[in-house]
């Protein structure tokens, strides 16, 4: 009933389609040397659940978000940014780190223009 064009075509969208979602829900790239130092204080973390991957937030227990596997990482990014606005600066060439009455944390050299390149781009501070 259906030809072996129309399998062949049928398999070739499955894979394209496939590989689609494969670039979109991919992490973004995230500097190797400022994103852990941030992510120290950041309160959001990754939780491996039976479903896939959920957001905790360290200083809210009841919040928990479990976004579908496509829009996991700009999620995560979004909530980081939010939380960028508040307590993160960027000063000259020196990244700053608040608490949550503004106080300094931790001050963070920026060693090269990627550096802060990364840090306005993926924080949105900066600009």
């Amino acid at each position: 009933m259906f030809s072996k064009k129309l399998g062949f075509a049928l398999g070739a969208v499955m894979i394209f389609l496939a590989a689609v979602a494969f670039i979109i829900g991919r992490p973004p790239h995230r500097d190797a040397r400022i994103y852990p130092l941030v992510r120290e204080y950041s309160p959001y973390r990754i939780e491996k659940a039976l479903g896939g991957l959920q957001i905790l937030n360290k200083e809210d227990p009841k919040f928990k978000e479990e976004p579908d596997a496509v829009d996991f990482y700009k999620r995560l990014r979004s909530l980081e940014r939010q939380w960028a606005q508040k307590h993160l600066r960027l000063e000259g060439n020196t990244l700053k780190i608040l608490g949550s009455k503004g106080e300094l944390l931790k001050a963070i050299p920026l060693q090269s223009d990627e550096e802060k390149r990364f840090v306005e781009e993926y924080y949105g501070v900066g600009r």
